[in-house]
Order: structure tokens, then sequence, then C-alpha cells
């Protein structure tokens, strides 16, 4: 009883908002649960990157290291490290430079030339994100052999292409959908083709979805293991991601502290775009929710 009346006391100083409060409260705990569960990793890997081998592995583990050193860090400082960022800047800027010209032209082809079928291209781009990455892998892998694609850049950047091309189209077409069309036609009437309407008039316009699709697509490339594991076999020539799991993850044991320094310093390139892209990358995702 008492504790019902120390409720009951509580909800009348609230007022009548008292439920709009509570959900308010329980609002706020999920969102900071769920930020708490997505830090947790991150922290437990910078956390882990200032740590001297023998803690990695003390029980219980500890967030706060008890000899914090730089050692991780200086040890990544190689010409290796320098080939590895070069390889995935490489086939990220090229990968994302391709999907999104090539994803401008699909869609808007889709979205202002009417024809029979065009509804059915649209759908076969997106029934293709079903298909599993391995599975694409195979047929790629032979395509790539026979044309002696192997072993080269261009066998990593085709293969990032196909996996993003579909989610670029998708997303420049609902942009595309909601440009006013009255600017091409007046172009047309001016005397203007389409390729140069295309290229000189609607991609200025379509330039917060094309970036947010850039970046889009060169943060996949940057973090994509399985092509840099199979297209390639030179150490030279690998991305990031398949260079940290074929330096540090031995047969009998892994450099998990050089490997979470060497993990944060790869995650930094990422961080800095969305810091200085985030606006241009919101405006272009969300440009086409709202049409009309």
């Amino acid at each position: 009883m008492a504790n019902q009346e120390l409720i009951a006391e509580f909800q009348s100083e609230l007022g009548p908002d008292w439920k709009k409060f509570a959900v308010d409260v329980a609002i706020y705990a999920a969102l900071l649960a769920s930020i708490t569960f997505l830090l947790l990793p991150v922290i437990w890997t910078i956390s882990t990157s200032f740590k001297p081998i023998g803690e990695v592995f003390e029980y219980p583990p500890r967030f706060i290291p008890r000899d914090p050193t730089l050692e991780n860090y200086k040890a990544q400082l190689s010409p290796l490290l320098g080939t590895l960022f070069f390889n995935s800047f490489l086939v990220g800027a090229v990968s994302a430079l391709v999907s999104t010209v090539v994803g401008a032209m699909t869609a808007y082809a889709i979205c202002r030339f009417k024809f029979a079928g065009n509804d059915w291209i649209m759908l076969f781009f997106m029934a293709t994100l079903a298909f599993p990455i391995p599975m694409i892998m195979i047929s790629t892998y032979i395509m790539f052999a026979k044309f002696g694609l192997l072993n080269t850049y261009w066998a990593m950047i085709l293969g990032h292409v196909v996996i993003t091309l579909p989610v670029t189209v998708w997303l420049l077409r609902n942009f595309f959908d909601q440009l006013p069309g009255e600017v091409e036609e007046a172009a047309l009437i001016d005397g203007a083709g389409p390729w140069y309407t295309f290229f000189r008039i609607v991609l200025p316009m379509a330039k917060p979805a094309m970036s947010a699709a850039g970046i889009f697509v060169f943060i996949t490339s940057w973090n994509e293991l399985l092509f840099g594991l199979t297209f390639v076999s030179e150490t030279a020539m690998r991305p990031i991601p398949a260079g940290v799991i074929l330096l540090f993850l031995q047969e009998y044991e892994g450099e998990w502290a050089q490997m979470m320094a060497l993990a944060v310093i790869v995650s930094l390139p990422i961080l800095l775009l969305f810091v200085f892209f985030q606006n241009a990358f919101l405006r272009g995702v969300t440009g086409g929710a709202v049409k009309g």
C-alpha cells in the first residue's frame, strides 16, 4: 500500500503528462542501451590496442590497460601499411567513381525513358541483392580468369561495382524521380541533346545523391574482405582487410593487440569521411524520400 501511495503521489506531482514523461524516459533508456551496446566493441578495440600482449588474455579482463603502450601502433608504421592504404584507397575511389556514374546513367534511363520492361529491370537490380557474395564470386572468378583479370586491381574494382551497383541504382532512381522534369524539357527545346542534358544539367542537380552513393560504395569497398583474398594473390596488391587477415592471423596465435591498433588506424579515414561529408550523405539518402 505504501508503494502504491508513493506512485500515486509521484503521478499527481507530474500532472496529466506523467504518461508522456514515462514514455520519454523509456525511449531515452532504450537509446542509451543501444548506444552502449554499439560503442562497447569500439571501446574494447581501442583499449586492446594500447595493451601489451600479456594483458590481452588476462582474466578477468579490464577496459583500462594497466601498463598502456604505443608499441602496437609503432609496429604498424611500415611501408607495407602505406601499400595497403594505397591499394584500398585506389580500389575504393575507382569503384565509387565507376559504380556512381554507371548507376546514375542506369537510374536516369529507368526513370525518364519509359520502355517495355523498365520496371522489371529495376526489379532485377534489387533481386540481385538476395544473392550471397560467395555465389557471385564463383562466376566472377571464372570470368576474370578467362579475361586475364586475376591478380589485378580491376578484378577487385569490378567485383565491388557488381555488389554495390544495385543499391546505387535504387538510391539514384529515387532521387531522379523527385527532380522536376521541366528543366530537362526546356534544355531539349533549346537544342541540347540527351547526353548534354544528363551530364551538364541533371548530374549537377543530383550532387547530394551522387555524393551519398559514392560514400556508400567507397565504404563498402574499404571494408570488403573476400574479393581481396580471392582475386589477388600478391600481398603488395591486397587491400587492408585482406592484408590484416594474412599478416596477423597465424595458425597458432594472433597478434591481437597489433591487429586492434591497425583496426583503429584504418577506421580513421572512414570516420573523417563521415565527419566532413555527413551533411551531403544525409541529404543524398533522404533526398528521394519525399516526392512532389
